[in-house]
């Protein structure tokens, strides 16, 4: 169902998390949704070559995975016939601090989700997409710049095929989501607007990661396990998840250049010097199943469209707007959420609004990636925080040491980091009174 009115129109740049579930709420506003991808979009669930991190894990917290199901009612079943792995939180994420291990919960809970690849979750998303017939996908292709004749209103895009042939597609509405490389900033600027003040805080993360088959018989209680950096002098993380296929994608990660090494021996020796050896004594006798990938890109990037004069008919979302550290598994949620507040705002879309309640939605993820990478001495850009001590310290150091042996208060911290609950809800007066009273 395509419309010549260019205000039936709506294009949405790049076939992301934050693409795809961008043009499902546009598709019941608009009459054609067209989404222009790069690169050449696979038949099956396999790793883009313009996203080199879809090799690398990506978690979907339980409110993304709300947003998905609620967006695409089947995409469940279809999750997991492609082998995706259902996963209570409070039950099956082992989580090793300096503090120790977390006091998982023996109940069953509402806090899931799915642990699967990138690749497949955005093959399952493209296929329930398809079923929409006011949508389509334009592979293959790059945007070029914005339309704007009275440089007020955009009223499309311009753009270049693989092999080089140039058009112009006309849209009243066009949704950036082309991820950290967005060229919006210098588009907006060719129109005579001025480009979003940017805040980067690079923390010098770097990531090396690959694929083992999991052992035939192997047993354990955790679908992931992190075993995570600790900041200021604990440069050094671990990340495994059972995913489709029968297969574990591993992951270490070292903060301030301090980098995992890509050769089999260097990446298990990495392992090994993990604060817990329970990363390497599972994977030191497992088979591998793919090479070593590495991906450095992992500075937070925030670009401050809500400080910015727009022309009508163009937003921002998605790591466009807000890329953070992947370490702390927000992106593909974030996304989620942003597609939901441009739903919200169809009716009288307004950019300036739109921005706005954007940039107030990201600030909880931000401060909380930034403020734990700002930890380190390492860390280029921002504030450093102010040192350790008094109250909200003392009370913040005793919650946590909580969730070690209280699976209540584990649960509680997984609905917050989930962003099912607000972080109010840890200083709670029933909860402050436990964290109080605890004897060390």
């Amino acid at each position: 169902m395509t419309s010549t009115n260019i205000n039936d129109q709506a294009i949405v740049i790049g076939g992301s998390i934050a693409g795809l579930l961008s043009a499902r709420v546009l598709a019941d506003r608009f009459a054609s949704v067209t989404i222009i991808e790069t690169d050449k979009l696979p038949d099956l669930p396999e790793a883009r070559i313009g996203v080199p991190q879809s090799v690398q894990p990506h978690i979907l917290f339980t409110k993304g995975y709300r947003i998905l199901v609620e967006l695409f009612p089947n995409i469940e079943e279809k999750l997991r016939a492609g082998g995706a792995i259902a996963i209570d939180w409070t039950r099956e994420f082992d989580h090793f601090s300096r503090r120790g291990w977390n006091a998982t919960s023996s109940f069953p809970s509402d806090l899931n989700s799915v642990s699967c690849s990138r690749p497949l979750l955005e093959w399952c998303i493209r296929q329930q997409l398809a079923n929409y017939p006011n949508i389509r996908f334009v592979d293959e292709h790059r945007v070029t710049g914005l339309l704007s004749p009275s440089k007020t209103q955009i009223t499309g895009v311009a753009l270049r095929s693989a092999t080089g042939d140039r058009q112009e597609l006309p849209a009243s509405l066009v949704v950036d989501a082309s991820g950290r490389r967005s060229h919006a900033p210098s588009w907006l600027q060719e129109l005579g607007f001025t480009p979003p003040p940017e805040t980067i805080i690079n923390p010098f993360l770097g990531y090396a990661t690959r694929r083992y088959k999991e052992p035939e018989g192997f047993k354990s209680n955790w679908k992931v396990m992190l075993i995570s950096q600790s900041p200021p002098k604990g440069t050094r993380l671990g990340y495994l998840a059972k995913i489709e296929g029968g297969e574990w994608i591993a992951t270490l990660g070292g903060y301030g250049g301090d980098f995992p090494p890509l050769d089999n021996q260097g990446f298990l020796d990495f392992a090994r010097s993990l604060p817990s050896l329970e990363f390497y004594d599972v994977i030191k006798g497992a088979e591998p199943t793919s090479r070593i990938y590495a991906h450095r890109a992992t500075a937070n990037r925030l670009r401050h469209y809500e400080k910015i004069e727009l022309p009508q008919g163009f937003i921002c979302l998605g790591d466009a707007v807000c890329a953070l550290c992947p370490v702390y598994g927000q992106g593909m949620t974030v996304s989620a959420i942003a597609a939901t507040i441009l739903r919200d705002c169809l009716g009288d879309l307004n950019p300036a609004r739109f921005q706005k309640k954007l940039a107030k939605s990201n600030s909880l993820s931000w401060m909380l990636a930034t403020g734990q990478d700002l930890r380190f001495a390492t860390t280029q850009g921002g504030s450093k925080p102010v040192k350790s001590g008094g109250f909200f310290t003392s009370y913040t150091e005793r919650l946590l040491k909580l969730t070690n042996s209280d699976p209540k208060m584990n649960a509680l911290l997984m609905e917050v980091a989930h962003l099912i609950k607000s972080p109010l809800a840890l200083y709670h007066p029933q909860i402050a009174f436990k964290v109080l009273t605890k004897k060390d």
